[in-house]
Formats: structure tokens, C-alpha cells, sequence
């Protein structure tokens, strides 16, 4: 088993935390232990194949670069001659 050390946003942190305490709330009339907020974080990022990662992280980097999507028509709010027309 390997194990890591992420820095995580507090408000992402949070997600988890909330997370854990309503399962903790769902569960309670049954006995059973509920997840903390690190094993929920544990079980999501097992929960991926190194496809799904790859192509989760290329779209992120294609979004935030501005690299062309494949498979995707371009799409365009304005056409790129519209500044030219005014």
C-alpha cells in the first residue's frame, strides 16, 4: 500500500466531512459503523480506472489551456470575425 500526503482545499475538505456526518446520520438506527471523511476520500480516489482518470484530467487541461476537444465541433458565442465587423 502506498501512502500519500494531498493538499486539499479546505472548502473540497469540507465536502467530505459533511459527507461523512450525514451518512453517520443515515446509519445510526442500524448499528453500523459509518466512514470517516478519509475513507470516503480513500474509497473516491480508488474508485477510478486509469481511463477515467486520463480522461477526467485531459478535459480539465484542455479546458483550462484552451486546447481543442476531440470529438467536439467548435463552438463559438461570436463568431471570430464578429470584432472585426464593428
Amino acid at each position: 500500500m502506498m501512502h500519500i500526503t494531498v493538499a486539499l482545499p479546505d472548502e473540497a475538505a469540507q465536502q467530505y466531512y459533511r459527507a461523512s456526518e450525514k451518512l453517520a446520520e443515515q446509519l445510526k438506527d442500524t448499528g453500523s459503523q459509518p466512514p470517516t471523511a478519509q475513507v470516503l476520500m480513500r474509497f473516491m480516489l480508488t474508485a477510478f480506472s486509469e481511463e477515467d482518470i486520463t480522461r477526467h484530467f485531459d478535459r480539465a487541461l484542455r479546458n483550462i489551456t484552451g486546447a481543442a476537444m476531440p470529438d467536439e465541433a467548435d463552438l463559438y458565442v461570436f463568431s471570430p470575425d464578429f470584432a472585426a465587423a464593428l
